[in-house]
């Protein structure tokens, strides 16, 4: 019997167990074990997701949304406003036939703990060698140092969370561009978190707690600051893996976190099982998280309705990807109905990071 231990129960270790127990379902000679200390809390916000995370939880623990148990809500796309100079507001959708969702991860940590898919045990890990694993994913959260970290290229590193009472009727996360950055409105069963994101060394915490206060009329009840970065070492003596904010973090525009953490364990759980080298492993997660960095620093690149310090700042960070410019060009030239038959085209990259060519046509069309 080989085991694998998962470090740690916020989004990131969730993701890591339920995509590991989905990988080894077929395979009994492999053991799933998720580690946490119940002392430390999940992320304080709702969170986003894309298609693809739903349809794992929904396939490994059978829930839809009648037997909905972690009171999750549906989102069919993001609704940018104030973005770029053609529109006041435009629609990312997900298309018609996919649904994603925003869920409270207290509830979701809540039932996929209690689901009995995977061991379960609580414990504060100090140390690697308490854990008798084969191997392990240590998603316990950010790093005590960034000695080994590399910068990634953002616009945004302070955010402002806030909270409305009350259901409101929309199925997206809201974008919605400010002077200072932009703000996410994620809709939850009974109320609306907001997060006010903003440039703390552009825009000081008093003004974009006004500038929150006079625009949405939300009160901030906390301020974090983060970096955006990349860990240097994915893997530790080959037995450890780094995922979740252990291995890198990105604002969340797009809701890119959560797809990233899935894409890294499927390339650990591929090295596991031999059908891909170190090299190839470690080559493939650091493209894939460049492409989240240079995809979002697209999308600020068109601007907003605001001529600020901070917009200016932020079309003025430039990236370089040869293959993001070759299908961008192709996007613009042609239909929206040409490139979605372009998916069978297997000349033609269907995806760059987690956006598929209508993505890239949609912001065209909307912001260019």
């Amino acid at each position: 019997m080989k085991k694998l231990s998962v470090i740690g129960a916020g989004s990131a270790g969730l993701l890591s167990a339920v995509q590991s127990y989905y990988s080894f379902v077929n395979t009994p000679d492999w053991e799933i074990e998720l580690i946490h200390d119940p002392n430390i809390p999940p992320e304080k916000v709702g969170q986003g997701t894309v298609p693809g995370i739903m349809n794992l939880l929904s396939i490994v623990f059978d829930i839809d949304w009648v037997d909905n148990p972690i009171e999750a809500t549906q989102k069919h796309g993001i609704m940018y406003k104030n973005w770029g100079k053609k529109k006041d507001k435009f629609f990312h959708p997900f298309g018609m036939g996919y649904s994603a969702a925003h869920y409270d991860v207290n509830k979701l940590r809540e039932f996929i703990l209690s689901s009995k898919k995977f061991n379960v045990l609580e414990k504060n890990i100090k140390d690697y060698s308490d854990i008798d694993s084969d191997y392990i994913i240590d998603c316990s959260g950010k790093p005590t140092s960034f000695d080994n970290y590399t910068t990634l290229i953002n616009p945004v590193n302070s955010v402002l969370l806030g909270r409305s009472e009350g259901k409101e009727d929309f199925h997206w996360t809201d974008c919605v561009a400010t002077p200072d950055g932009w703000c996410f409105r994620i809709p939850n069963i009974d109320s609306v978190s907001y997060g006010y994101l903003f440039n703390k060394e552009i825009t000081a915490v008093d003004q974009a707690k006004n500038n929150f206060k006079d625009i949405f009329n939300i009160d901030s009840t906390d301020n974090l600051n983060f970096s955006n970065y990349i860990s240097n070492q994915f893997m530790i003596n080959d037995r450890v893996f780094l995922n979740g904010n252990k291995l890198m973090f990105l604002e969340p525009l797009e809701a890119n976190s959560n797809p990233a953490y899935v894409q890294a364990t499927n390339r650990y759980l591929s090295y596991i099982l031999g059908r891909m080298t170190k090299e190839q492993m470690h080559c493939e997660i650091k493209e894939y998280i460049l492409k989240i960095q240079n995809y979002l620093l697209w999308l600020y690149q068109s601007g907003s309705k605001y001529e600020t310090p901070f917009w200016e700042y932020a079309k003025s960070l430039k990236f370089e990807d040869n293959l993001f410019d070759a299908l961008s060009s192709m996007c613009k030239n042609r239909s929206m109905e040409s490139i979605w038959s372009l998916i069978d085209d297997q000349s033609v990259p269907d995806h760059y990071g987690q956006w598929g060519l209508s993505s890239i046509k949609n912001w065209l069309e909307n912001t260019k």
